[in-house]
């Protein structure tokens, strides 16, 4: 069974931009070192978008480090 997400009252991210930035907590090995801040990070609107079309996801992992963001 595949999980279809319910994109009917969801807007369309807007033609004119090109990324959004997504944000995460910090993991635990960031915490012990210090680095306890909430991380902020850019993305390209196709990788946050749902495939074939401009809703962006509310939040997904990402494909270089593996850590989930969110919106």
């Amino acid at each position: 069974m595949t999980y279809k997400p319910d994109l009917k009252y969801r807007l369309p991210v807007r033609d004119d931009v090109t990324e959004m930035q997504y944000h995460r907590p910090p993991t635990p090995y960031e915490i012990r070192f210090g680095d306890g801040a909430t991380h902020y990070r850019t993305f390209p609107v196709e990788d946050c978008c749902h495939t074939g079309t401009r809703i962006h996801k509310r939040w997904f992992k990402a494909a270089d480090d593996g850590l989930r963001y969110y919106r």
